[in-house]
């Protein structure tokens, strides 16, 4: 009994060291991100439903006072009857910024202006707007690219991009400025004698446009007969953009213009001052061969846009603002960026500039050279107006500068700058409200795929047509496509949906364009169709 074994239990082997720092790392993996993006939510989601009482208290009390006032004035005099404040029609009491804002009174400004607010939370700029938008980083980007586009198939997709650089180009066909429209002269036929000197810093526009062409240029020449841009005339003699805000020689017209360059930058003249938007002309948007190359090359060098006076920026995004083309420009022109984006511009020797919240508003003075050698003081309002996007330049700054969109009013036009947006149901209706109808709108329509992870920072054709309707654009333009491959959707896909989708909403045809890269937009004013003599045709393409 005493001398019976007792069977032996195995032990089991303690977990090794290694496994346990593997655990850990995932837990941290996992649990930062749902912890900080459950902060987030729960604290953004209060503040949509303080903002959406406190809107719908104060305009119920305001139209209250209205039926108020109304009621006290029944038995006036016609006259005094038209007096009262009705925001809804023409001719109420309103406040100027540009042209008078219609149909809206300063406290039905005020609840907007309050209703789409920018918020902060830990230090970190978020939407308020709506529960359309949600908080984005790198965790997100890390679960699409290794766990979404492995299941899917589309790791390694290049978004039928074709490799063969004909075919490319004939699928992106450029087309040349009318330079002769822009700054009543050609800058490539100057003389190369009389032209200022070429940059020669190897980080240069043109430098960097030459790079970018590399391979592709004997492509190009081979196509320049029929392609409308020939790349090899767009870069043979290049001018170098002066340091004047006015540089001489250049006569500009009074009326609207654009040109479509690539992504979101766009050149566009209003009441004669030059504008450039989202500047970048780089071949890739980071300077490392993990970034994706340019699809096509821009339609001409930044140096041959002369007479640029006013730089917009929508955000800090690598596809949106190039370095290069910041020091380029440096303080030769004037920057309006969101706010927190001055740090990015002094970084670069940048001190001209203006820093804009939502709904902030700067008046700048331009001395402009008009046709017939007449020089003249114009002045533009510029107005930061919301967007649902996001903003980041590295791992550790996200959010932490504004993103937004621009209205720029003039004398008699008025043009929307969408820069990156989702789309949000009220938002845009907000915006026309305030500032429409709008003369020009450059709305995105790429970079639209997956839906579940772009759904809240950037919108597909269809969002776009809503944009356009919701602001009363009379005429828009598209952007944010064809340049870059930054999402899973074919690259030449993004047109064929608008299409579909103004058919589905039925926009008029040609309301909405989708234009080559180069094309030069140019719509009359109704004094100067008939200063010329021309027809009935509000606006043209050349």
């Amino acid at each position: 009994m005493f001398g019976r074994a007792h069977p032996t239990i195995p032990c089991s082997t303690p977990p090794s060291s290694s496994h346990g720092w593997v655990k850990a790392i995932g837990l941290v993996f996992l649990g930062v991100p749902v912890a900080y993006y459950s902060y987030v939510e729960l604290f953004r989601a209060r503040e949509i439903r303080r903002r959406r009482v406190q809107y719908h208290s104060k305009r119920q009390r305001r139209l209250e006072r209205i039926v108020a006032n109304e009621g006290d004035k029944v038995g006036a005099s016609a006259s005094s009857t038209e007096e009262v404040t009705k925001p809804e029609k023409e001719g109420s009491e309103g406040v100027s910024v540009g042209k008078e804002r219609r149909g809206i009174s300063e406290e039905e400004y005020e609840e907007i202006a309050e209703m789409y607010a920018p918020y902060v939370l830990g230090g970190r700029y978020c939407n308020a707007l709506g529960p359309e938008w949600r908080e984005q980083g790198a965790w997100e980007w890390i679960a699409w690219k290794l766990i979404w586009a492995p299941l899917h198939g589309t790791l390694f997709w290049n978004a039928g991009v074709p490799t063969d650089p004909i075919k490319l180009a004939e699928s992106l066909p450029l087309e040349r400025p009318n330079f002769e429209l822009l700054f009543g002269f050609d800058p490539e036929q100057v003389s190369v004698d009389t032209a200022p000197p070429e940059p020669t810093a190897k980080d240069s526009p043109d430098a960097r446009l030459a790079e970018s062409i590399g391979d592709l240029s004997a492509s190009w020449d081979r196509l320049s007969s029929s392609t409308p841009a020939s790349l090899s005339s767009a870069t043979s003699q290049r001018v170098s953009r002066s340091n004047s805000e006015t540089p001489p020689r250049v006569e500009v017209g009074e009326d609207l213009t654009a040109t479509w360059i690539g992504q979101s930058t766009t050149f566009f003249q209003l009441d004669g001052v030059s504008v450039l938007t989202d500047p970048v002309f780089a071949h890739r948007t980071v300077d490392t061969v993990l970034a994706p190359p340019r699809l096509c090359p821009p339609p001409c060098p930044l140096s041959a846009l002369l007479s640029i006076q006013l730089v917009l920026v929508s955000h800090d995004h690598f596809d949106h603002v190039h370095p290069d083309d910041v020091r380029y420009l440096g303080n030769s022109v004037h920057w309006v960026v969101p706010i927190g984006m001055g740090k990015f511009l002094r970084s670069l020797g940048v001190t001209r500039f203006s820093e804009l919240s939502w709904w902030q508003t700067t008046v700048l003075d331009f001395t402009v050279p008009l046709r017939g050698g007449r020089t003249e003081s114009r002045k533009l309002n510029i107005t930061a107006t919301p967007a649902q996007h996001w903003s980041s330049r590295g791992p550790l700054d996200t959010n932490q500068s504004l993103w937004c969109s621009y209205v720029v009013e003039g004398k008699h036009e008025t043009v929307f700058h969408a820069g990156d947006t989702g789309y949000n149901a009220t938002l845009f209706k907000a915006i026309g409200k305030v500032f429409g109808p709008f003369d020009l709108a450059l709305l995105p329509i790429g970079s639209y795929t997956p839906r579940w992870h772009m759904i809240s920072q950037h919108c597909n054709p269809e969002d776009a047509v809503k944009i356009c309707l919701d602001l009363g654009a009379k005429k828009a333009w598209a952007q944010h496509w064809g340049t870059w491959i930054l999402s899973d959707e074919h690259y030449l896909e993004p047109p064929k949906m608008l299409d579909l989708a103004r058919k589905k909403w039925g926009l008029e045809e040609g309301r909405f364009e989708v234009v080559r890269p180069g094309r030069t937009g140019c719509w009359k004013r109704v004094e100067s169709r008939e200063r010329e003599g021309e027809g009935e045709d509000e606006d043209e393409e050349k």
